[in-house]
């Protein structure tokens, strides 16, 4: 049995497109932008992937928020309403004029 070279163990020929892990020494890739060193590369499609993300977000977001209204609107307005409310009733029941109009008497 022959031993194994440490060297070509596993690793693609020279043949491969496929180079292993970080190995910068292959065939030119198309399509790929490199920055610098050779260690960032970055493909055309991610180097514009939200352009204008901004400007499309306040207009698009507007419009598909504004759809949607009713199905949050309404139910925040009415939690709302209900909180105000109660907080309103607990103070006034907690008050003199409270305690004197349900019959009860006021401790100061």
């Amino acid at each position: 049995m022959r031993p194994t070279l440490p060297r070509s163990s596993g690793m693609p020929g020279g043949k491969a497109y496929s180079l292993w892990w970080g190995d910068q020494t292959g065939m030119k890739q198309k399509g790929v932008v490199t920055y610098g060193t050779k260690l960032a590369a970055i493909s055309p499609y991610q180097t514009k992937a939200a352009p204008h993300f901004l400007r499309s977000y306040l207009f698009n977001g507007y419009r598909r928020l504004s759809g949607e209204i009713l199905f949050f609107g309404i139910p925040i307005a009415l939690g709302y309403g209900v909180y105000t409310w109660a907080k309103g009733y607990d103070e006034w029941q907690n008050s003199k004029a409270g305690h004197l109009a349900l019959g009860g008497e006021h401790h100061e």
